[in-house]
């Protein structure tokens, strides 16, 4: 693995994802032997999940609610949501959320739901 990566933000390169969301991945295998992480968007979508790997999101803009377990949190720009793997939530975006991902291990990906 090389040394320090810097993924300056006019060079992401935005993929369609799930039903109204595009993604960009920056970080996979060929970068890190451990860890995953990119840029997802998301827009007027309910998406239920329930993740093979432990992740971390930051959001960059916008607004989400995550329902788990019967609880309700609402994260905004700055906040920062911990998911354990293998715990059912669901994802609700009401306009649009841009978010920060950081999954561990890499290589696992999340079943489209």
């Amino acid at each position: 693995m090389a040394g320090v990566r810097c993924f300056p933000a006019g060079s992401r390169a935005f993929a369609p994802y799930i039903d109204n969301a595009e993604i960009a991945k920056l970080i996979g295998p060929e970068v890190s032997s451990t860890m995953g992480a990119g840029v997802v968007t998301y827009r007027r979508l309910s998406a239920p999940w329930s993740l093979p790997f432990d992740e971390v999101v930051i959001v960059l803009a916008g607004a989400m609610r995550v329902v788990s377990d019967g609880a309700v949190h609402e994260a905004g720009p700055g906040d920062v949501l911990f998911f354990p793997k293998e715990t059912p939530l669901t994802y609700e975006v009401d306009d649009e959320v841009t978010l920060f991902y950081v999954k561990y291990p890499v290589g696992l990906t999340a079943p489209i739901p």
